[in-house]
Order: structure tokens, then C-alpha cells, then sequence
């Protein structure tokens, strides 16, 4: 229906709905401005008037700024990763199929690096290798023989041969597995502790050196 053929109580109506929006609107913002300025103005008049009111809006300020900063740190260590690198237990092994307690293990190692953690470097030396008991639950170091050079894989599945000293005590199937530390990582800052990051644990078959 156009303007000119509305019944005359209905535009009165529509105007008065509108006129009233657009008075709740200029009140609200009244509103806020009386809110907003009076303590403003009464803050300044207080710089002038006393040292003290300058020092404590100064104090309020860096108290502020802290928890801001405080806040954005929080926010971008969410953004942490929460792993680095994938094996691949299939074609993770010894490669005699077992290892033999005291004795080297020449280790098979298939990973990749995953995408939240390609922008991640790894810590020169950080690498740690070794071998849990599934009933105890027990880390058993184990010594790399011919250490390695650190480098920071891709994405595209990768093949590593690593030998270790193989430990004592271990159960007759015993659970392979190694660390890393890294920095860099989406989340951190400079001043951050490296993140470490431990693979799957892949059951390897264990054997008792013959005497």
C-alpha cells in the first residue's frame, strides 16, 4: 500500500513508533556520554588539583597494560601445537626384529613432521631415546652410539637408522620410544622454554644377551 492511500491512524502510528525508536536511541546515547565524561572530567580536574590522583591513574594504567599482556599471552599459547612430528608404527622396527638387552640396536625410524609443527625448530641435542616397561611404566634411557645431526624434517614421510645401546631390565616386549625439545613453535615468545614432544610408543621384541 503507498504512503498516500495508508489510513491516516496508521501513519500516525508508524510515525509516532518511529519517532520514539530515534528518542531511545538519543537517550541511550545521553546516556552513555553523561556516564563516560562526568568521571572523566572529574579525573582531570583531580591531575591538576593532586600528585597523588596522577600517580594512581599512572599505577592503574601500567596495572591495565600488564593484564592486557598478560591476556595475549595467554591467547596465543593456544595456539601452541600439540605435536610436532608422526611415526609411523608400522614401519618403525629393529631391524633384526628385536633388540638384545647391553648390547646395539640398529632402529628403523619412519616420520614425518605434521603441519601445526612445521614452523617448529628443533633444539640441537635435545633428542632423547629409550624404552618403557608396559607393566611398570618405567623410562629406560638408551644411549645413541653414533650421535646424529639435528634437522628439522618436512612433511613427507621420512626414513632415519639410529642405533642404540640397548638396556638392562627391560620386559620381554618392551615399548619403544624418543623425544625432542623445540622452539619457534606457533604460540611461543623468545623468552618461552622449549616445548618437548615424546613419538608413540612401538612395542619392540626384547631379548637376554646369551651368556
Amino acid at each position: 500500500m503507498s504512503e498516500e492511500h495508508k489510513p491516516l491512524r496508521q501513519m500516525i502510528w508508524e510515525r509516532f513508533i518511529s519517532k520514539s525508536v530515534d528518542w531511545l536511541v538519543v537517550a541511550a546515547i545521553g546516556g552513555l556520554v553523561i556516564m563516560v565524561f562526568d568521571p572523566v572530567k572529574e579525573r582531570a580536574m583531580a591531575i591538576w588539583n593532586t600528585p597523588d590522583a596522577l600517580h594512581q591513574l599512572v599505577v592503574r594504567v601500567e596495572s591495565l597494560l600488564g593484564q592486557m599482556a598478560d591476556v595475549r599471552d595467554d591467547i596465543e599459547s593456544l595456539r601452541r601445537p600439540s605435536e610436532v612430528f608422526e611415526v609411523s608404527i608400522t614401519n618403525t622396527r629393529p631391524l633384526d626384529g628385536h633388540c638384545v638387552e647391553r648390547e646395539p640396536c640398529d632402529i628403523q625410524i619412519k616420520l614425518r613432521r605434521v603441519a601445526e609443527g612445521v614452523r617448529c625448530r628443533i633444539v640441537p641435542g635435545s633428542t632423547q631415546w629409550g624404552f618403557i616397561n608396559p607393566r611398570s611404566d618405567l623410562f629406560a634411557p638408551a644411549q645413541r652410539i653414533i650421535p646424529g645431526v639435528a634437522r628439522n624434517i618436512g612433511m613427507s614421510w621420512t626414513t632415519i637408522d639410529v642405533q642404540v645401546m640397548t638396556p638392562v631390565g627391560l620386559e620381554p616386549t618392551a615399548d619403544f620410544v624418543f623425544e625432542a625439545s623445540y622452539t619457534s613453535c606457533p604460540g611461543m615468545t623468545p623468552r618461552d622454554e622449549p616445548l618437548t614432544f615424546q613419538s608413540s610408543r612401538i612395542p619392540f621384541p626384547i631379548r637376554t644377551r646369551a651368556r
